[in-house]
């Protein structure tokens, strides 16, 4: 889209003069925008009035849409939007293979570990919804191989909220947001992909993806199966000291872990009158793993001669079923006013057993357990009803209402049987089995309002009040209790457009978040661990309050388009854990607690720039001073426990280049991340870094082959440090990397040219039905 440039108010000296004196004598802000590599384009100051996330296209002749296809299009510049940064996938090289996890690590200010974990700006509690709602496929232990399993093709764009408004509750976490936007839109008639991968040591993949539309309806989907492999060596050594009582441990050891997944995704649209669109969509995630692992074990207790040496072979099968489906209707009565109504529910289920064989050297004095076998079953379901309207009461001034309703149940059930190695006899020990039932109920309203008061200034005010009702039963115990919880919650947003063919911005932020427990953190069950290491939660913990600022500017300069974001984060209490060591061996107990502050004050840059119509390139750089609480325990002379809290901090770092090269149907990619050490309560991680590089090679207008290789210098380590006066403990794991992995894609009927061009239009379909829809 090309527009008339309009003379600016104030040249780029003068802008940049003045973001200098406002970051000067701000003490907190910030946000980054995702986006990759991009062409820099000019974009129009978003009004009220105007729909705010469709786009519309002009037609285009022939030879003009000829000519567009000639052009490899990586991505534009990222959608500044006041309250968040839009990372557009429509316009992303995207194998039909590729994972929500691949496309993610390439989105500036996230990462994803070799887990699976996603983080923004470092920050391990960020909350991923799905067009903007809740899923429970993407909480808890499951959340990596849920992002793993979901299918990139079925995405149109990927949002970073580091500062959430009012539109977004705060039930599962009061971390930033990541939302994945599902495609909407599929060109008319029928076309459809199939691709297939492998890799070393039995690694594969196969994708089968397709749509139709035609008429009202429009009918998608798409079959991922897939076969990863993961390895890992490490070592762990944990000391503790109580007076004239210590104990040190060593472990060693090696895992070997296979894993297997299927994934369905239909997606059916109608469109009901001219304007209405209804939409039904089921997501689906099935995967079982099974996991070898070999670990030597060798404990002191208190004197120079070993008291116990031990290797423990374990034969772990899990099995996990996720699945999300989203019903949703909306009217839309102009190009600005709408109504939408939504019902989703999903689950995240995981059932795990290990069996476990020790082999002793050095028996212990109470007896050996030869053999034993523990499972863990952890499930979840969420059900949310949600209404949201929109409507613009003045061509300035657009205000967005919604209410939501939500049921969200948890158990966890964790068994431990020890098993007489003659007879096979299976004893259940119940100083190791626990079994949890938390079941929360939610209801929210909230509005926002965005206004242009001037030009140059827009305002975006919201407000949410949230109650939540949590019922516990504890059922080891045979008790049950509930308790409840009002918030309000207001953010602001003000954002000044200095105009330009540049449209260079300035953005404040601010908002008010709550993180509530989860339910490892309220379960009072003592929980099994390992040998040497139990956890126990506490119900009478308190949410921590969050207050969020940043200011974001952002321009351009010729090919070069940037973002400058100062940010301060403070939370208070935090939820943390403890480390109690018990007298008389090695076993420590790590226990959650209320304690103290975490502030945080960071700098986010990004960079991305196209220079030429063959070369894209990017770069993040973020940068911290993180000040936080941690609690220790200490013991009296006569042998009482207390605890006392201290400070300290650390300067987390992360890097992120992203590079992409284009030479007629050849196109090499190069991702590099780094991410510095980072302090997380007691615990402090090492820093990581990996490279992939990537070739797709488009030899035919439908057959693609690409060629990746994940971690390219085998540098995948783990390293973590956790200590308190009478605990010290470190661990380190290295992944087996260097993967490397090939993939030819076929695709199969559709149309050639330029989706910007297919896909555009008004709010209203064309005559009969057959256009692009809403």
């Amino acid at each position: 889209m090309h527009k008339n440039p309009m003379p600016r108010t104030a040249p780029l000296p003068v802008r940049l003069a003045g973001l200098t004196l406002l970051c000067a004598g701000a003490t907190a802000l910030a946000q980054s925008p995702p986006q990759t590599p991009a062409q820099p384009q000019a974009q129009a100051k978003p009004q009220p009035a105007a729909p705010v996330t469709a786009k519309s296209a002009q037609p285009a002749t022939t030879a003009e849409a000829d000519a567009v296809q000639s052009i490899a299009v990586v991505a534009q510049r990222p959608n500044e939007q006041i309250d968040r940064s839009v990372y557009d996938l429509s316009k992303e090289v995207i194998t039909p293979a590729a994972s929500a996890a691949d496309v993610l690590a390439n989105v500036p200010n996230v990462t994803v570990d070799q887990d699976g974990k996603v983080a923004i700006r470092g920050n391990q509690n960020t909350q991923v919804f799905v067009d903007g709602k809740r899923s429970a496929m993407f909480s808890g232990a499951n959340a990596g191989d849920a992002l793993s399993s979901y299918p990139a093709g079925a995405l149109e764009s990927v949002e970073v909220i580091t500062v959430p408004g009012a539109e977004f509750g705060a039930e599962g976490g009061g971390g930033p947001i990541l939302n994945l936007i599902t495609r909407r839109v599929r060109p008319v008639g029928g076309q459809g992909t199939i691709s297939a991968g492998f890799g070393p040591d039995g690694r594969h993949t196969a994708a089968l993806n397709g749509s139709y539309n035609a008429g009202r309806y429009q009918i998608e989907g798409g079959m991922n199966l897939g076969r990863d492999i993961f390895q890992r060596s490490g070592w762990s050594d944990a000391q503790t000291n109580l007076g004239s009582s210590s104990s040190t441990s060593h472990r060693e050891g090696t895992s070997r872990m296979a894993s297997n997944r299927l994934s369905l995704n239909p997606t059916f649209s109608y469109n009901v009158g001219e304007t209405d669109r209804l939409r039904a969509a089921l997501n689906y995630n099935r995967g079982n793993s099974e996991t070898a692992s070999v670990n030597d074990f060798l404990i002191y207790q208190g004197g120079p001669a070993p008291y116990q040496q031990y290797r423990q072979r374990s034969d772990n099968d899990s099995h996990m079923t996720m699945y999300q489906l989203a019903v949703t209707y909306e009217q839309k009565f102009n190009r600005t006013d709408k109504l939408s109504y939504d019902f989703r529910t999903s689950a995240n289920d995981r059932i795990g057993e290990s069996h476990n064989r020790n082999s002793y050297t050095i028996t212990p004095p109470n007896g050996p357990r030869a053999q034993f076998l523990n499972g863990n079953n952890v499930t979840s379901r969420l059900s949310e009803l949600s209404m949201d309207y929109t409507r613009a009461l003045t061509p300035m001034l657009l205000v967005t209402a919604g209410l939501k309703a939500g049921l969200n149940t948890g158990r966890t059930d964790a068994d431990y049987f020890n098993i007489d190695p003659l007879t096979g006899e299976e004893v259940i020990d119940v100083n190791r089995a626990s079994a949890f039932k938390n079941i929360e109920r939610s209801y929210a309203v909230y509005l926002t309002g965005k206004a242009d008061l001037t030009q140059h200034w827009s305002v975006m005010p919201g407000v949410r009040y949230e109650t939540v009702r949590r019922d516990i039963d504890y059922i080891n115990q045979q008790n049950s209790a509930g308790d409840s919880s009002q918030r309000l919650m207001p953010s602001m947003f003000a954002q000044y457009a200095w105009g330009g063919s540049s449209n260079a911005t300035l953005t404040g932020a601010f908002t008010r978040r709550i993180t509530r427990p989860s339910m490892d953190d309220i379960n009072p069950n003592l929980r099994y661990t390992s040998d040497t290491s139990y956890s126990l939660g506490d119900p009478r913990l308190a949410a921590t309050h969050g207050d969020k600022f940043e200011l974001k500017y952002d321009d351009k300069a010729g090919w070069l388009n940037y973002t400058i974001t100062p940010y301060r984060e403070k939370d208070t209490p935090l939820i943390g854990r403890m480390l109690t060591p018990v007298p008389g061996s090695a076993v420590v107990i790590v226990e959650a607690a209320n304690f103290g502050a975490k502030t945080i004050n960071g700098l986010s840059l990004n960079l991305q720039g196209r220079p030429d119509s063959t070369l894209n390139f990017g770069a993040t750089l973020n940068l911290q001073r993180l000040t936080q609480s941690v609690l220790s325990n200490n013991y009296n002379a006569d042998g009482t426990r207390y605890t006392r809290e201290t400070a300290l901090t650390s300067n987390p770092k992360t890097l992120q280049l992203r590079g992409q090269y284009t030479l007629g149907t050849h196109s090499f990619q190069l991702n590099g991340n780094y991410t510095g050490k980072r302090l997380n309560g007691q615990y402090q991680t090492g820093s990581t870094w990996m490279v992939t590089p990537a070739w797709n090679w488009t030899f035919t207008p439908g057959i693609t082959l690409r060629a990746s290789i994940r971690d390219l210098f085998n540098s995948n380590v783990n390293r973590g440090v956790q200590y308190s006066d009478f605990v010290q403990s470190e661990s380190y794991s290295r992944q087996a990397g260097r993967v490397y992995s090939v993939a030819l894609s076929f695709r199969l009927g559709g149309v050639t040219g330029d989706p910007r061009v297919r896909n555009g239009g008004g709010m209203f379909r064309a005559p009969g039905g057959n256009g692009p829809g809403l």
